[in-house]
């Protein structure tokens, strides 16, 4: 207890005495900055100002895209201490994840994702613009944190232009594709974790390779009582490989491969002791992403190939004795899923220069093998054609408008489907340091195609669910600070969710439609460059995520209602440190009632989950041109990190030292 109270006042007084002489010592910190020279190029250089791609399909600034936006640089991650892109993707404005162990890691169908403004599988990750979604799952993991350039988030409704899968945003991970000759050789061991990675760039290319390797853990999920699981887990390891290499001016050629051994036990804790048999689980996880991109931005055409595959083979085993380990491994099921995307679009610029116009096709197909037995499966494809069309037009020097529409038609392995997609987005300057934005889109999104052939299905059919989404901000950059701020609704039909034909039995689990889903709530976000050492930001999200079942039943909460987040930067000399915090609080109930069953029907009173209360540090020594030093510590509270909804949990306090040698 003293510990923990030691590390808190410590944090406490290192953050009070960092951010509140910021806050309100106005006078006398930015005095330096009075004499600063307003100026494009000095926003772009303090970052407070970036070019942005993915809103609109064609380069913009930042205060001239018309939607919520934030945008990580690899400056970013690499000051953050970040070691995967879920990590640094959680902890922007308006993320709220579902992961189900530490890092973004998943076991098998369990499937960690990004959840934007709390629409679970709602979000569409891209890697350079090319899509990586597999079956509504927006997985991260074959893509390192050392080949990231920037990362551009895309709050609200982008189906228009970038189809059924972006309800709630989009996420466009650019990745690095060559630059000064350089190899970097990196070792990392913590009191958890090591790791270990080559990574070299060149004229026309980039590459990685790495392997990290997880420590055991007795405990992985907070609910403890006998008639809950309660999860632990193995040593496990993950290795990963990028490439990317232009073997041609405008055309890049990337490929992501990754290969997990995960392990976990589920059981029954009495006596805070192991008892009783339980269950071994293994998950080997393949994953590889293909794409290859013709980027012709003087002619405003572009072209993307893109391949996706995921095979997960997990097997289980009855625990007896734990000291010996489990017996008579075997399949439990196995998936293999693919989707190959063609995406090629042409933009004009019209009346002098004043009005863009983008027209582009889409073809995406789908396919999904599911085991439930080794001679009981099911298999189906899916295919999706689509035809889009974006155009804005300059009404005057201040202000813009830009109407957007998807026709598609889903030749489906159940139903098909033809639907029309709208967006507008209005934008207007109200100085050369601000604008004001409207942005209201249409989505519609097509169930899981391997949920079509679920065995615990009543009804045997799932339906689209689709609605819409407002949202209206203001965004501010001034000469050392910027500011956003939004507000949106949401507002969905048929909502996709999990049923279970026994609610006391979650194996049972199958997705369905259920009545409605709503949320409305607000964002901001604050960034302040105090000098050319210090920078600090911070943002706020305030939400009523909330669903219906049934017509006539009430409307529950549904994810969680506040997330904040908090960060401060400084640099002198060779040494750069970081600090940052995340809060997610007044979160929906658990899946777990009080005596451990689903539903309080079955006994037991709903509990909701306890906050998600992180505070992270990160130190970065530069010896030189070929050596530093990387210090990183995690979860310095040592909170119980309660991630989804499930309480799994995340890691308790953990560091890692890593040593990087360049030549």
């Amino acid at each position: 207890m003293e510990t923990k109270l030691s590390k808190g006042m410590l944090m406490t007084a290192l953050i009070c005495g960092t951010i509140v002489p910021v806050l309100f010592g106005g006078a006398s910190v930015f005095a330096a900055e009075k004499d600063a020279k307003a100026t494009d190029e000095a926003l772009q250089a303090f970052e407070l100002n970036p070019m942005v791609i993915t809103a609109q399909r064609t380069e913009l600034s930042d205060l001239d895209t018309p939607a919520g936006t934030s945008v990580i640089t690899a400056a970013d991650i690499e000051r953050s201490g970040a070691k995967t892109a879920y990590e640094v993707i959680e902890r922007q404005v308006g993320v709220v994840n579902k992961a189900y162990g530490p890092g973004g890691r998943e076991y098998g169908g369990s499937a960690s994702r990004i959840t934007i403004r709390g629409l679970d599988k709602g979000t569409l990750v891209l890697v350079n613009g090319a899509p990586i979604n597999l079956m509504n799952y927006n997985s991260t993991e074959g893509i390192p944190v050392q080949a990231i350039e920037k990362i551009e988030m895309v709050r609200g409704a982008q189906a228009a232009l970038y189809g059924a899968e972006a309800m709630g945003g989009v996420v466009n991970i650019i990745t690095k594709k060559g630059g000064k000759s350089r190899t970097t050789l990196s070792y990392g061991a913590g009191n958890y974790d090591q790791k270990w990675s080559v990574s070299s760039t060149g004229k026309n290319y980039m590459a990685y390779i790495g392997r990290e390797y997880y420590r055991a853990r007795d405990r992985n999920n907070n609910y403890v009582t006998p008639t809950s699981a309660n999860w632990s887990l193995r040593k496990s390891t993950k290795d990963n490989a990028f490439v990317s290499v232009s073997p041609m001016d405008k055309l890049s050629i990337q490929w992501a491969h990754t290969k997990g051994k995960y392990y976990r036990d589920s059981w029954t804790r009495k006596g805070g002791v192991k008892t009783g048999a339980g269950t071994a689980y293994f998950y080997e996880d393949t994953r590889d992403n293909i794409s290859a991109i013709y980027d012709d931005k003087e002619n405003m055409f572009k072209s993307v190939l893109a391949y996706n595959k995921r095979k997960v083979e997990p097997k289980r085993g009855t625990i007896t004795n734990w000291n010996i380990g489990p017996l008579n491994w075997y399949y439990s099921s196995r998936w293999n899923l693919e989707s190959l995307t063609w995406d090629t679009q042409k933009g004009w610029k019209l009346n002098g220069d004043k009005d863009t116009l983008i027209v582009g096709l889409n073809f995406l197909r789908e396919k999904a093998k599911t085991w439930q037995s080794a001679t009981t499966y099911g298999s189906g494809d899916r295919k999706t054609y689509a035809l889009y069309t974006s155009y804005k037009h300059q009404f005057s020097p201040k202000f813009e408008a830009t109407l957007g529409l998807r026709a598609l038609h889903v030749d489906d392995y159940s139903d098909n489907q033809t639907k029309v997609l709208p967006q507008i987005q209005t934008l207007y300057r109200l100085s050369d340091k601000a604008s004001w934005y409207i942005n209201v889109g249409k989505a519609f999104q097509m169930p899981a195609l391997n949920q079509y052939w679920n065995t615990n299905n009543p009804n045997g059919k799932v339906n689209p669910q689709e609605g819409w989404t407002y949202e209206t901000g203001v965004k501010i950059v001034n000469k050392a600070n910027s500011w956003k701020f939004d507000v949106f609704h949401m507002d969905l039909d048929a909502k996709l969710d999990w049923k279970f034909a026994d609610p006391a039995d979650k194996s049972t689990a199958y997705l369905s439609n259920i009545g409605k889903w709503k949320n409305t709530g607000a964002e901001l976000e604050y960034t302040q460059n105090v000098n050319d050492n210090l920078k600090m930001r911070f943002g706020l999200m305030l939400a009523d995520p909330k669903k219906k079942e049934d017509d006539g039943a009430s409307f529950v909460q549904d994810q969680a209602k506040l997330q904040f987040t908090a960060g401060v930067d400084y640099q002198i000399g060779k040494l750069t440190a970081n600090l940052n915090y995340l809060l997610v609080a007044k979160r929906q109930n658990s899946y777990y009632n009080t005596d451990g069953k689903k539903y309080a029907d079955y006994g037991g009173t709903p509990r909701s989950l306890s906050n998600r209360n992180l505070l992270n540090a990160n130190f970065i020594y530069k010896a030189d041109d070929h050596h530093s030093f990387q210090f990183s510590l995690n979860n310095i509270l040592d909170k119980d990190d309660v991630i989804n909804e499930y309480e799994n949990w995340g890691m308790p306090f953990n560091c890692m030292f890593t040593y990087n040698y360049s030549f």
